[in-house]
């Protein structure tokens, strides 16, 4: 017997309806709310289900707002999806509504008998190039000043080590489902404790003499570094670019240059060595030089997180409020990784437990708020927080109803602002278009998933909550993130209240 597509869509159906029949299942119960098929939910179910027959599978869910009544459901909300960059609308909420609004992540110098110490607490937009602009800065201001933050004290030179303490996160700096080939891309940067510049290094090309290397230069400016140049200056045009060599801190650049260029962030080995590489360079340039060597702690210093305040040189912190936005609209892996293990550390710490951050008390914090929001977390798989991993699991009845919550929550002015609008910012301003300003959302995107789920401001008025998973596809994404927005729009342009 050949089974189709279509025949795998109604067994896998088949099976789901099954399992939510047996007493005490624990995915959840079928809306009672839901609504009674309608003119536009048929609409909807048409654009959805239009290319069942490539293989792909849909879950989706429409809500109303205030209320929670289901405008339009697939019958498998309760079935677990990949969620990919989705998953960030979890961990981003949770955050959120563990440390709250007024929170600020804290990056420390300190100063302990002669050796001068770096203390992440878990703070991801250390040097982040995009918040640094937005204060007016550089990625390279915080070392500016914490260089004259010494001066200030009279420090000329550092007679003992540059120690990097990046234990507020566990060691585990990358997660074991991740693909190894995206190890050599940004938005796989190694997770740790201190974060400095995204965990990258940007290069930047300019060209030369006709026929000869191109110049390069690197931000931020580090020692531990190799850039293999085979660019050429001038010459047919072949656009710049540049790998990741594995074993180091090692990039090869290529291409012809004929004009100034930024190539892509390429991730390092080490977060903490970096950062103390990028500020000893940075002192040196500044007449401070560091006698002794870069070392990691083996403990925090005088075995507490956060140092004693006359050992406190300067800090930096970051709002959490522009972490968020760095999460969802430019869909930021590091950041909602990094905010994953800060808040399961967070959240252990509460409980009595003092112990590094990690993938694993990050999903006991997720679950615990999921709890509390009342919403099902019995399907909910937490890999990581990024949703880079294939490991990841919601269903589009989570993902609604956490939408949902967070519209009413207290700090949902924070989170709303965080999404990215359509037609205006992040991974949906060229979607949209034509409607700008009336979506605002959170995409997801790996191979064979597509995801997007968010809010529509309706031409009737009322905001409409969506979220639309697209699993198990081959090829390009772009057929589904069209279906995606065909019935987003459609939504936006028909739905009329239903007055309950």
């Amino acid at each position: 017997m050949m089974i189709t597509p279509n025949t795998r869509r109604f067994v896998s159906l088949l099976l789901v309806t099954t399992l939510l029949a047996l007493p005490g299942c624990s995915w959840g119960q079928r809306a009672e709310s839901a609504a009674k098929p309608t003119e536009l939910a048929e609409k909807i179910d048409a654009v959805l289900h239009r290319l069942d027959d490539t293989g792909a599978i849909v879950s989706a869910r429409f809500l109303e707002v205030p209320s929670g009544n289901v405008l339009y459901e697939t019958d498998n909300t309760d079935y677990p999806f990949k969620p990919a960059s989705n998953m960030k609308l979890v961990i981003s909420a949770t955050g959120l509504d563990h440390f709250g609004a007024g929170h600020t992540f804290k990056t420390y110098l300190a100063m302990d008998g002669d050796d001068l110490w770096i203390i992440g607490t878990g703070d991801p937009a250390t040097g982040d190039p995009v918040i640094a602009k937005q204060y007016g800065g550089t990625t390279t201001t915080i070392l500016d000043d914490w260089a004259k933050a010494l001066k200030d004290r009279g420090v000329t030179e550092v007679k003992g080590d540059l120690v990097y303490d990046g234990l507020a996160l566990d060691g585990f700096d990358v997660h074991p489902t991740w693909n190894l080939s995206d190890l050599l891309h940004w938005y796989a940067a190694p997770v740790s404790g201190l974060a400095f510049n995204d965990n990258c290094v940007d290069i930047t090309v300019t060209p030369g003499e006709d026929g000869k290397p191109a110049n390069y230069s690197v931000m931020p400016p580090i020692e531990n570094i190799k850039v293999i140049n085979t660019t050429i200056s001038g010459g047919e045009e072949h656009a710049p670019s540049i790998i990741k060599l594995p074993g180091g801190n090692i990039y090869e650049i290529s291409g012809t240059v004929t004009k100034e260029a930024g190539l892509k962030s390429k991730p390092v080995e080490d977060p903490g060595a970096f950062f103390a590489d990028a500020l000893r360079t940075n002192l040196k340039s500044h007449g401070i030089e560091v006698l002794g060597s870069i070392r990691a702690a083996e403990a925090h210093l005088d075995g507490q997180l956060v140092p004693a305040e006359e050992k406190i040189v300067a800090f930096h912190e970051s709002k959490i409020e522009d972490i968020l936005a760095r999460i969802n609209k430019p869909s930021q892996n590091l950041f909602a990784e990094m905010l994953c293990k800060a808040t399961g550390r967070d959240f252990r710490l509460q409980q009595g437990k003092d112990e590094a951050g990690s993938w694993l008390n990050g999903k006991f914090a997720i679950k615990a708020f999921f709890k509390e929001a009342g919403i099902n977390a019995h399907p909910l798989v937490v890999a990581d927080g990024s949703g880079l991993s294939h490991n990841n699991r919601v269903t589009t009845k989570m993902v609604s109803s956490l939408l949902l919550h967070m519209h009413n929550h207290p700090d949902a002015e924070i989170f709303f602002n965080s999404l990215t609008i359509g037609g205006v910012d992040g991974t949906i301003s060229k979607r949209f278009t034509d409607v700008p300003g009336k979506v605002r959302g959170k995409t997801g995107y790996i191979s064979g998933v597509r995801a997007l789920s968010g809010y529509i401001q309706t031409d009737a008025g009322p905001t409409v909550i969506f979220s639309i998973l697209y699993n198990e596809f081959s090829g390009s994404a772009k057929p589904y993130e069209k279906l995606q927005d065909e019935a987003v729009t459609l939504v936006m342009h028909e739905y009329q209240p239903t007055g309950n």
